[in-house]
């Protein structure tokens, strides 16, 4: 790099010579010469930043962004190369400092990248006095995209375990077999529209984005989130506030319309599977797991109380099954303690296994869904997909 101002632009290769100097154009100066009133005027400072004292620019368009050169120099991949290069003296310079074009990423992925950089705390996460994880799945997402883009591997591993994090956080009752949470574990929070709205873009552009990171492990939740949307918004795609289109391919729609058929059914006969299986064994009730109401004449039995919530969900004229496919949802922690209070001991214990069993049936086959493999075998892929990212960096 001969110059301060320079011009970011990033081409995969198997080698590191995509960061030799030869990679990098010095900017072009348009208008009056660097310096004056006029050409620095043109300029604004992120106001996130105004109050930052750095002693280098980094622009996209016409945002300018302080950054601190020896906290760029520490960050692992490009920018330790880039920036840890002499910068000669007699260079551009905006506002009194030189400065280093950004291309491959918008203003929103570079102040995300920028906070981490400085140490900003939450930028992904933070606990509430209430208990609830929130999570800022925009600045993750674009945490994802920036450090991709620009071969970060560091940041890209914060964002990456951010995003393991909600998953892991969301389904936590169902990975370690817990029951029901009591109240919603995880949050969303920084979303810059409606909270509906960002609940369908954020779905769908997982999907984007894990693809351009290779992030595979993750694509069957992405899928997932998206089949829990309407037809509509699946087929004809969602209009973001700035007027634009927010649109699956061709393939991912015909795979989540896929899926979602094949979540109604999973919900149906394997989420639901303790309920059905019980419902049809009056005899054999007592033996198959120690039922002891029959001790109790006046009350009724846990097989009528059992069979007679199958009757509600199975029913024809029962809509509880037929029209979801949010198979990772079975019944709340108020339905779970409700159904106990009408249920003996044994049947108590029984039945809070046996749901929480068939929830961990029905995520062992949401990958197979949308992907054909199991966890385990996206998992072993991702190792390598990250063994081979890093690799191509050294």
């Amino acid at each position: 790099m001969t110059a301060a101002s320079t011009t970011i632009k990033r081409t995969r290769s198997a080698s590191r010579s995509r960061f030799s100097e030869s990679s990098f154009k010095r900017a072009r100066n348009e208008g009056p010469m660097p310096g004056s009133a006029k050409f620095d005027d043109s300029y604004v400072v992120d106001p996130g930043f105004s109050n930052l004292k750095g002693d280098i620019y980094l622009k996209v368009g016409n945002t300018l962004f302080p950054a601190s050169l020896e906290k760029l120099q520490n960050v692992e991949g490009l920018f330790a190369d880039l920036f840890s290069i002499q910068q000669p003296e007699h260079a551009d310079r905006i506002h009194g400092l030189p400065y280093c074009d950004m291309f491959n990423c918008s203003e929103s992925e570079l102040r995300v990248l920028m906070k981490l950089i400085h140490g900003s705390k939450f930028v992904f996460q933070r606990k509430a006095a209430s208990g609830v994880t929130e999570f800022n799945i925009e600045n993750i997402l674009d945490a994802l995209l920036v450090s991709s883009r620009l071969d970060l591997p560091g940041i890209r591993t914060q964002a990456k375990e951010a995003i393991h994090d909600f998953f892991r956080t969301m389904w936590s009752h169902i990975i370690y077999c817990e029951p029901p949470p009591e109240y919603p574990v995880v949050a969303l929070t920084g979303y810059t529209m409606g909270k509906d709205n960002a609940l369908r873009v954020l779905c769908f552009r997982m999907i984007k984005v894990f693809r351009e990171c290779e992030l595979g492990y993750c694509m069957p939740m992405a899928y997932y989130f998206a089949a829990q949307q309407t037809h509509n918004d699946i087929l004809d795609g969602i209009k973001l506030p700035d007027g634009s289109l927010l649109e699956l391919d061709h393939d991912d729609k015909k795979k989540v319309l896929k899926g979602r058929e094949m979540l109604r059914s999973l919900r149906r006969n394997v989420t639901f599977m303790w309920l059905i299986e019980h419902a049809g064994y009056p005899k054999d009730y007592v033996l198959l797991h120690g039922c002891t109401s029959r001790e109790f004449p006046k009350r009724k039995g846990c097989y009528d109380f059992i069979f007679d919530l199958y009757n509600l969900f199975f029913s024809p004229s029962s809509r509880l099954l037929e029209d979801r496919c949010d198979a990772l949802e079975s019944i709340s922690f108020e339905a779970v303690e409700t159904m106990k209070s009408h249920l003996c001991p044994e049947c108590q214990v029984y039945f809070t296994d046996r749901i929480m069993y068939c929830l961990l049936a029905s995520w062992g086959q949401i990958p197979r869904i949308f992907t054909g493999h199991t966890w385990d075998k996206l998992r072993e892929k991702q190792i390598q997909i990250e063994a081979n990212w890093r690799e191509r960096l050294s």
